[in-house]
């Protein structure tokens, strides 16, 4: 899926790096590529597991030189998590043209739709998932779904900036991960779209409520 962003590998690059990074996401590398579906994709788990072996690729090179190993391996990780995202929202949207497909053509052959198969994903709570990210999605500035995205799946390098992870990740620190200077107008600024990110929440919950 991303062999066509790959460019020609440098020669001087830093080889131990990639091994050892390519090794620590090796876990949740494997763990993303259980969670899809190979079958809707007419592909082996194999085949899907080359996908995020390639994204790593693409990803590592795309920032190598230009951010520190700790920051290098937290926008690898997100972009891992967001590239299963992307996959899960593909398949989950052919799954329904399809299962609409089948619908109008059962209805034009008049059959009845107890005869419809009742299995529209892999995964309801999955699917759940998806579509509440793809609504938070498009009624959020690109800036505040990045700083949603962070907040969801925070970066090794905020973690291990922590002492409780379980908490809400300080401003300040959201933009030294993004390498921004945390003055106090960009602290307001980021504070701000966060209460808007908060309200954007309650409106999915509402949205969603009974469904």
């Amino acid at each position: 899926m991303e062999l066509h962003r790959l460019k020609p590998v440098p020669d001087n690059y830093d080889r131990v790096l990639f091994n050892s990074l390519y090794e620590s996401t090796y876990p949740l590398r494997k763990a993303l590529t259980y969670q899809v579906d190979a079958r809707r994709f007419g592909v082996s788990p194999d085949v899907i597991a080359s996908w995020f072996d390639d994204k790593f690729t693409y990803v590592f090179f795309k920032y190598y030189g230009t951010k520190s190993p700790d920051m290098l391996k937290g926008y690898i990780i997100n972009s891992l998590k967001t590239f299963k995202f992307r996959m899960l929202r593909k398949a989950y949207q052919e799954s329904y043209i399809a299962l609409y497909n089948n619908i109008v053509h059962l209805e034009d052959q008049e059959k009845e739709l107890s005869s419809i198969p009742d299995e529209t994903g892999p995964s309801a709570q999955e699917a759940l998932l998806d579509m509440a990210l793809t609504y938070l999605k498009s009624h959020l500035p690109p800036e505040a779904y990045t700083i949603l995205e962070i907040t969801i799946n925070p970066p090794l390098y905020i973690i291990s900036h922590m002492k409780d992870p379980t908490v809400r990740i300080p401003t300040k620190l959201i933009l030294e991960f993004l390498e921004i200077t945390p003055t106090d107008d960009m602290i307001s600024k980021v504070n701000k779209i966060r209460r808007h990110i908060d309200e954007v929440i309650l409106s999915a919950k509402d949205h969603f409520k009974g469904k």
